[in-house]
């Protein structure tokens, strides 16, 4: 992702308007440039903060702390994402070959 593309998706990061795939470019891209996550949190204070007064007089104002834990709880999402999809894809895999070597078994049974 790069930062311009990053920038745009920043109130669709707050409004948690992002699909996996999105979240994690955008939580990669937001850990790798200081620049971008700097934006970020500006973003993330001015929007949430202003959103806060309006709503709860009695609000946290840790909205540093708040979006650090946003960040994580995104990226471990993000990482649990990835690791079902690798195992589902490693036990598709081996479905097929165990289908692949019984079909084979049948054939070859079969014109012995």
């Amino acid at each position: 992702m790069y930062c311009a593309e990053f920038q745009k998706q920043i109130s669709n990061f707050t409004n948690n308007n992002l699909d996996i795939k999105e979240m994690d470019s955008f939580i990669n891209h937001a850990k790798k440039c200081k620049d971008c996550y700097e934006e970020l949190e500006i973003n993330y204070m001015v929007n949430i903060g202003l959103e806060k007064i309006e709503n709860d007089e009695t609000a946290s104002f840790d909205l540093k702390g708040e979006l650090e834990k946003m960040v994580e709880y995104y990226e471990n999402k993000s990482d649990l994402y990835y690791k079902y999809n690798m195992y589902k894809n490693i036990i598709m895999g081996v479905t097929y070959v165990s289908l692949f070597i019984v079909i084979l078994m049948y054939v070859t049974n079969l014109f012995a």
